[in-house]
């Protein structure tokens, strides 16, 4: 196993791991817009089965629907390519949301570190020269020996 590889997703919801990509859901949320289109928002990942948006609060509170599909249907190309084409294609209100769940389905080592980038940027771990959340290998790798030093 390489040293940056994927191992585990923090849920949305609980804030535990989520240890199996199979345990892992993403969903989000289709709202109506004033023209009668769909827009997607607060996308996020978390357990498969027991973490989910409740669909009678979300539809009571924002008027929306929830859309959801396996974490594992987004591992991959395919899964890669189909994020990218939401932002191409603009349906989601943040394209930022949908970036964060790229990088951290797919960037190695990028969900493990990244509740820890501020505490290891403050005690001198990297120095960061890029905008926040996109660092490098290199970066993510000494945040995780950071981590392991604990």
């Amino acid at each position: 196993m390489k040293q940056n590889e994927t191992k585990f997703w923090i849920c949305d919801n609980c804030g535990k791991k989520i240890e199996n990509i199979k345990d892992g859901w993403v969903e989000w949320l289709e709202v109506k817009d004033q023209n009668g289109n769909y827009r997607n928002k607060s996308i996020r990942i978390v357990h498969r089965g027991k973490c989910l948006y409740n669909q009678d609060l979300v539809y009571k509170k924002y008027k929306a629907i929830v859309a959801d599909t396996d974490l594992e249907d987004f591992s991959g190309l395919d899964g890669l390519i189909d994020l990218l084409s939401y932002i191409s294609e603009g349906n989601f209100d943040n394209n930022e949301e949908v970036l964060e769940i790229i990088k951290r389905i797919h960037i190695p080592g990028y969900e493990e570190a990244r509740l820890y980038f501020e505490e290891a940027i403050y005690d001198g771990v990297f120095e960061p020269n890029t905008k926040p959340g996109y660092y490098s290998q290199r970066d993510i790798a000494a945040v995780l020996d950071y981590i392991k030093g604990k």
